[in-house]
């Protein structure tokens, strides 16, 4: 049985590091890093906000449909998830990535979701949750998932203790799932967990009357699947995070809008599927020639820890909607130098190698390209050294993070890097040279 939620990653588990798998494509040969940092990129999903000439993802696919997560989960574990993520099924190559969202944030999130329902009526009073499971019933419900019945612990986990095979066959721990599911919720997942998670591979045990087992409670399947629910939420702590709770008391303002809102400015709707929301978009940069854009050094130090660096769709956003931001994958710092390596090998400009860099900084052309960045109007949108409060990014440290030849190709040439609102300043190569000198080389 795969009880899923939404994709993310646990980090108190152990996990097969993605460069110690072998691609397919490769029949058994060794992994490059520079392929495994490619394969990274797709499996993440990094294609669905940024261009990445070549590269695709199925991260869409392997995301969990959410268009009836509200009948799923407890809003408690939802609030606790969207603040700091956990791994819930080893099967997924992506991960759910951390947005670093405010209390105000995930609490609207969660409103939105909770309100994703099937609509369909509650079970019969007869086989609601009652608390704790009546005498015999964990017995029943141990022999429905033995070996002999439905074998449920030959792809979920149990407490941590893994079933055979691969880890990528893996479903969820059914230990753990106390704390996070709605307890009537099982009835409606064991009759059709398609429904509710499309192209899963848990089957349908219970899809006809004539499904479930004959020698146990006498054929009756929804006493069989009330066994199963009683069994599984009886497994480890309930645990209820007060957090949501202080945080609806400090945020009682919240609107649905909000959550809906933040659904598609954050991109959710790039993996997750939800009836009634528009498809994602790209709504990052253009990647397509970041190797010869940024120096890898800041590279490494981004990936490791993202930070906003175009303070445009903050000053952009409107309502108590977020602007997008560049997540947190908790990357592994070997993860972090496999993606560095493919960008810087693969993702460049082969017009940026040969062509000419800023000239040697002196006085005389810090002066110079100073006056042409105030003639240009470059400071009414970029900021150096005085507190950001343009559209366009603070070059302050622009040194450490882009490349000398790359920044006077970008003068001269913004539209061709970048879909940008930057405009072309209609300025000769010397002028280019001089002006990415002083942005260059000024220091904080």
């Amino acid at each position: 049985m795969l009880f899923v939620g939404i994709v993310a990653y646990d980090w108190s588990w152990p996990r097969t590091s993605f460069l110690a798998q072998k691609s397919p494509s490769q029949k058994g040969k060794p992994v490059t890093k520079l392929h495994s940092g490619k394969r990274l990129i797709s499996d993440l999903g990094c294609p669905v906000c940024h261009n990445l000439p070549g590269l695709k993802t199925t991260i869409r696919e392997e995301a969990p449909n959410l268009t009836f997560e509200g009948e799923m989960v407890r809003p408690e574990w939802l609030f606790a998830f969207l603040k700091d993520p956990t791994r819930i099924r080893p099967a997924i190559k992506g991960r759910m990535p951390d947005f670093r969202l405010s209390d105000r944030e995930a609490l609207a999130l969660t409103k939105y979701l909770m309100t994703r329902r099937d609509g369909l009526p509650k079970p019969p009073s007869s086989v609601r949750y009652q608390g704790k499971p009546k005498p015999g019933i964990v017995a029943i419900a141990k022999k429905l998932t033995s070996k002999d019945y439905f074998d449920c612990f030959s792809c979920h986990l149990m407490n941590g203790r893994a079933p055979a095979g691969k880890p990528e066959e893996w479903g969820p721990d059914l230990g753990r799932i106390r704390h996070r599911f709605r307890p009537d919720f099982f009835l409606k997942w064991l009759r059709d967990p398609n429904k509710y998670r499309p192209k899963t591979k848990m089957p349908g045990f219970f899809l006809d009357e004539e499904s479930g087992p004959d020698d146990i409670l006498k054929g009756d399947e929804l006493r069989q699947m009330a066994a199963l629910r009683d069994y599984l939420m009886s497994l480890g702590p309930l645990k209820i995070d007060p957090a949501y709770k202080r945080a609806k008391a400090a945020n009682p303002r919240v609107r649905l809008s909000e959550g809906r809102r933040l659904m598609v400015r954050l991109n959710c709707v790039g993996c997750h599927q939800i009836s009634g929301l528009p498809r994602g978009k790209r709504i990052g940069p253009n990647l397509a020639h970041e190797g010869s854009r940024v120096r890898r050094g800041w590279l490494v130090k981004f990936l490791t820890n993202p930070d906003v660096i175009k303070p445009e769709y903050a000053l952009m956003a409107t309502g108590k909607g977020a602007p997008p931001r560049m997540p947190s994958f908790n990357l592994t710092p070997q993860e972090v130098a496999s993606i560095a390596d493919y960008m810087g090998k693969s993702l460049v400009d082969p017009q940026a190698k040969g062509s000419p860099g800023p000239v040697k900084p002196s006085n005389k052309v810090i002066r110079r390209g100073e006056l042409l960045f105030t003639k240009k109007f470059c400071n009414n949108c970029h900021r150096i050294k005085k507190k950001p409060g343009g559209i366009g990014p603070d070059l302050t440290h622009a040194g450490r993070r882009l490349k000398p030849r790359w920044t006077v190709n970008f003068i001269l040439r913004p539209s061709h890097y970048l879909d940008t609102r930057m405009p072309n300043l209609k300025v000769n190569i010397e002028e280019a040279k001089v002006l990415a000198t002083f942005i260059l080389g000024t220091k904080p």
